[in-house]
């Protein structure tokens, strides 16, 4: 704080000693000492309230933003939630009409004809046992199905296991 030498702190003694005497001169550098110590402890009681003023200043602009990134989440979570019950809230799609010219046995007449037209376009190739799925493999096509058993079981070999009680052979 003060920047004094050892020699400049020796005049100012010798300058005392001289002024104030050598009775009084104990009870003075007491004194000055007393006040001194008052002194800095005022200066660093100072410097804490500085920063403590200057933490809660931060701190009311830190929870300033976090409130602002709060009421902003809040808003995005409401508009979500209103759009979602818009979605939820509005109709199908709506149901073909059947025009008033129609009676019901011509629509059926229509639907039945447009399902065999479907019918007719569509592929005749049956789905390959992989694709399947009885009872293996991905149902999501992660991977592919395994075999369920290595040779399919027919009915002549399912006879001979009944009448001769051993292990089918697979055909």
């Amino acid at each position: 704080m003060l920047d004094f030498s050892v020699s400049e702190i020796g005049l100012i003694g010798v300058v005392a000693l001289v002024a104030i005497g050598p009775e009084r001169l104990p009870k003075v550098a007491r004194a000055a000492g007393v006040l001194f110590g008052r002194f800095r402890r005022y200066a660093v009681s100072v410097k804490a309230e500085i920063d403590r003023e200057i933490e809660q200043s931060e701190l009311r602009e830190l929870r300033k933003r976090m409130n602002e990134a709060a009421r902003e989440a809040e808003q995005q979570v409401t508009a979500s939630v209103q759009q979602a019950q818009q979605v939820l809230d509005s109709p199908a799609a709506p149901e073909p009409a059947v025009p008033a010219s129609e009676s019901p046995a011509q629509a059926e007449l229509a639907f039945q004809t447009a399902g065999e037209t479907a019918a007719a376009t569509a592929p005749a190739s049956p789905t390959p046992a992989s694709e399947a799925l009885p009872f293996g493999g991905d149902p999501f096509s992660v991977r592919p199905a395994g075999p369920l058993r290595s040779k399919p079981m027919t009915s002549a070999s399912l006879s001979q296991t009944r009448n001769a009680g051993t292990e089918p052979e697979a055909t």
